[in-house]
């Protein structure tokens, strides 16, 4: 959603907007690379080893 938001304001030509949306997004990956730190034992269920993996790959990307 909030990418979304970002790219409406690069349509729009906003760079508030842009710069406001990108930042809360840029925020929210970070927490979510904090939180695979927390998994511990939780990373031998099959759908949080492949959350973990995505999340993974956004600091790849």
């Amino acid at each position: 959603m909030l990418a979304n938001l970002a790219a409406i304001g690069v349509r729009r030509k906003d760079p508030e907007q842009v710069v406001v949306y990108a930042r809360k997004a840029i925020h929210l990956a970070r927490e979510l690379q904090a939180l695979r730190t927390d998994f511990g034992s939780l990373a031998r269920d099959a759908r949080v080893a492949e959350l973990d993996a995505e999340i993974k790959a956004l600091s790849v990307n």
